[in-house]
């Protein structure tokens, strides 16, 4: 497929090692909260990135809130189920999924392009993923997006995981009342921007998707007009 082909097989395998890596950090546990980290990333993790439930190890998170002018509320914190982190690893593994798969087919592709039924065996395939993947960024974004607006503070958080699967807490509280400052929307904002890979790598590969097609149809198109005029040279040569 020449260097339009070379060049999408690098931006795929680039991303494909990329989500390997997130995939195994993610599905093996390997991003467990930490209490000497930013409380902002703990967040980021309990919300998203460590599922207590797959991980079978919960983790204990101290907060500490005004719930007045001259009340503050402190106590432990621990998600036992957490339906947020679930979905993020059932997202992660599709990601993964059509990942593999794309890259499957850009070898195929690239190696077997040139072949007359490439166009149905490899580059049908390998478009069709490609659509299938950037769909699903989409889908993931406007997904992440929702729940900005669901975890706006530290204590719409904590909400939302009670809502979204099973918050244990040493000493109960009216969260709602909590009078947080800081906002923490940018978390879900920021894992919306992964999703659409940064809305630049998304780009280059709808390129890709596109570029690689009408080439791998021009290319089939040419094979295919090419056939009728070497059959019709065998005919002459065989009167």
């Amino acid at each position: 497929m020449g260097s339009l082909g070379c060049w999408s097989m690098l931006a795929i395998l680039f991303q494909t090692l990329l989500v390997v890596i997130i995939s195994w950090l993610t599905l093996d546990c390997k991003l467990e909260p930490d209490a000497t980290e930013l409380h902002e990333i703990t967040l980021m993790k309990i919300l998203y990135l460590y599922d207590p439930e797959a991980c079978g190890k919960v983790f204990f998170y101290n907060v500490t809130a005004s719930i007045g002018h001259d009340r503050i509320y402190t106590s432990i914190v621990w998600p036992t189920k957490n339906h947020i982190a679930s979905r993020f690893r059932t997202e992660i593994q599709v990601w993964l999924s059509l990942h593999l798969i794309w890259t499957l087919f850009a070898i195929i592709n690239i190696t077997q392009g040139q072949r007359s039924c490439s166009f149905y065996a490899t580059l049908l395939p390998f478009t069709t993923t490609g659509i299938a993947l950037l769909l699903t960024d989409v889908v993931y974004t406007i997904l992440f997006l929702i729940d900005a607006k669901y975890t706006y503070t530290e204590s719409a958080i904590l909400l939302y995981l009670t809502k979204n699967g099973h918050l244990r807490a040493i000493m109960k509280s009216p969260l709602t009342t909590a009078l947080d400052v800081e906002d923490t929307s940018w978390i879900a904002v920021v894992m919306a921007y992964c999703s659409i890979r940064g809305i630049v790598q998304w780009m280059v590969n709808f390129w890709i998707v596109k570029d690689n097609y009408f080439e791998g149809l021009d290319h089939y198109r040419k094979l295919q007009h090419h056939k009728p005029s070497v059959r019709r040279k065998s005919s002459s040569f065989d009167l």
